[in-house]
């Protein structure tokens, strides 16, 4: 079984504030090294967790209303 990654259990917004404060340690890499890279794909993948919380967490605040 393989380790879940924390950005399951985070909220949108919990992982909005992780993508920040990556973007914000990126500025201080240079862009074609690896580590760079490496910050880029994980940013990638938080937004993408992210977007897919809001879109599935969308109906449920619609039927709320």
């Amino acid at each position: 079984m393989h380790k879940m990654p924390k950005a399951v259990y985070q909220s949108p917004a919990e992982i909005e504030e992780r993508i920040r404060k990556l973007e914000s340690n990126s500025m201080c890499i240079r862009a074609d090294t690896e580590e760079h890279r490496k910050i880029m794909q994980d940013i990638s993948k938080l937004r993408i967790y992210a977007d897919a919380k809001r879109w599935m967490a969308f109906p449920r605040l619609k039927q709320a209303s």
